[in-house]
């Protein structure tokens, strides 16, 4: 077997076999480009008082005095401020270190990512390269889901407050099995672990958890982990999942649910880590009831935004479908003006069909949020309904208040023929590749408010079913 170039001789990473000035700059262009078109964000202070505006006046000068800290092995980790955020009725702590250390910061996660690769489970889909992801997750738990005729027992767990509860003495164990521990990589690991962080109370040095917020929190989350997903994938007849701290097990004989149940709730315990008991599932999917001490039987089951059938049919998540729906009350509600000022209900109506297809064909965010469901759901009569319901929203709009007479004033068929858009038609477009993908639609979007207010405009360019920008002087 080949000597890996980018370890030492036992076989661990070492910063000079595997830093290199290209990899800050391609850092440093990805944290310089995120808020590009979000100027809020560049404007954000961690405790130096800086903004990004002010690491970018420095041009160039200020990353080249970066990269010879880096390969003297000088740089140091200055205190990050921690920020208290509600997420959906989740309280979390984000951590905003100074615009420098957010480079370094990507640099490392950027950097352990690649070198460990082959080290990490193929069966945790979180904080990866493109060839895992949520995309790759959820479609690899249907095709179990279709593959199988038989029931399928289900274990399913979320670690509760997995960033904030990772213990430091373990993770820095585990990093010394893959990075050299007298090496400067690992003296920037423990300053990215043992972080020091700025408060309303004063400063801080972190006793648990990894930085929230930071890049290399999620490379190093995988890494307290990796032992969980070799542990559990290598136990035959089951399939797991991993994403971020969302734990799925599926498998077809219930002896080995039960091994990887107990050796999950074992490694985990280890690892000093608790499971949420609101979001605990040991359960029997299957079409048919059957009565079982361990396991309750059901038809189906959430997971990831999604609901996951027996047989493989996959749905919208309750959340996830009022979601869809939220997207549409929302920009009916920004431009409401434009229509209560009509009389005319046809009027009316031809104006409100004129915003929904705006929503779901333009906007950037709405059509990523959609297409992306679109994509996974199989249940087209799931959607059916939602193309009804956006019907009797616009009619109960019209003609105030949720009836089904309001059909009998303007039919069905009248609103398709107003251009009604219809999520079940969205979706054949989108499966057969007619449709452009909202990463396309999002670089657009990007390129046109970037052209603003210069010399430059960009332009039209079709080309088969796609249209791209190429730029024009004015």
């Amino acid at each position: 077997m080949s000597k890996n170039p980018t370890t030492d001789a036992g076989g661990r990473l070492r910063w000079r076999n595997v830093y290199r000035e290209v990899e800050l700059y391609k850092a440093a262009v990805r944290v310089y480009t995120k808020p590009l078109f979000r100027w809020r964000k560049a404007l954000n202070v961690s405790a130096d008082g800086k903004t990004l505006y002010d690491l970018a006046s420095r041009g160039l000068r200020g990353l080249d005095g970066i990269h010879h800290a880096l390969a003297r092995e000088e740089f140091q980790f200055r205190p990050s401020i921690g920020l208290k955020y509600n997420f959906n009725g989740k309280h979390r702590t984000l951590y905003i270190p100074p615009w420098e250390e957010r480079i370094v910061d990507l640099l490392l996660y950027r950097v352990l990512n690649q070198k460990l690769r082959a080290w990490f489970s193929p069966r945790s889909f979180a904080y990866r390269d493109r060839v895992y992801g949520l995309d790759n997750c959820q479609l690899q738990i249907a095709e179990v889901l279709r593959s199988s005729r038989d029931a399928l027992y289900l274990i399913k767990r979320d670690v509760s407050d997995y960033f904030g509860s990772i213990d430091h003495e373990i993770l820095l164990e585990q990093i010394a099995q893959q990075v050299e521990p007298d090496d400067y990589l690992f003296h920037l690991l423990r300053k990215r672990i043992k972080f020091i962080y700025q408060d309303e109370a004063g400063t801080h040095q972190a006793a648990v958890g990894v930085p929230f917020g930071c890049a290399s929190a999620c490379v190093l989350a995988n890494i307290y982990l990796t032992g969980l997903d070799r542990a559990i994938g290598a136990i035959p007849g089951v399939h797991y999942f991993r994403y971020a701290d969302d734990l799925l097990l599926l498998s077809r004989d219930r002896a080995c649910a039960l091994r990887a149940r107990e050796q999950m709730t074992q490694i985990l315990h280890e690892l000093k880590l608790e499971t949420k008991s609101s979001h605990e599932a040991d359960s029997r999917l299957s079409l048919d009831w059957v009565e079982d001490e361990q396991f309750k039987s059901i038809g189906e089951f959430r997971h990831l935004g999604l609901s996951f059938r027996a047989g493989g049919q996959v749905a919208l998540s309750r959340d996830k479908r009022r979601k869809i729906q939220n997207l549409f009350r929302f920009a009916f509600r920004r431009k409401r003006r434009s229509w209560m000022k009509l009389t005319n209900p046809k009027e009316q109506a031809r104006t409100l069909i004129a915003i929904a297809a705006d929503t779901i064909e333009n906007g950037v965010r709405n059509v990523a949020i959609i297409d992306y469901y679109l994509k996974h759901v199989t249940d087209t009569s799931q959607l059916c309904l939602l193309d009804r319901w956006l019907a009797e929203q616009i009619l109960s709009l019209i003609f105030r208040g949720h009836k089904k007479g309001h059909f009998a004033k303007i039919g069905f068929k009248e609103l398709r023929d107003l251009g009604l858009p219809s999520l079940v038609h969205r979706q054949r477009l989108i499966l057969h590749g007619k449709t452009e993908s909202p990463f396309f639609l999002w670089q657009q979007e990007k390129t046109i408010r970037a052209f603003r207010g210069t010399v430059a405009s960009p332009i039209a360019v079709t080309c088969g079913n796609r249209t791209s920008l190429r730029t024009q002087k004015q």
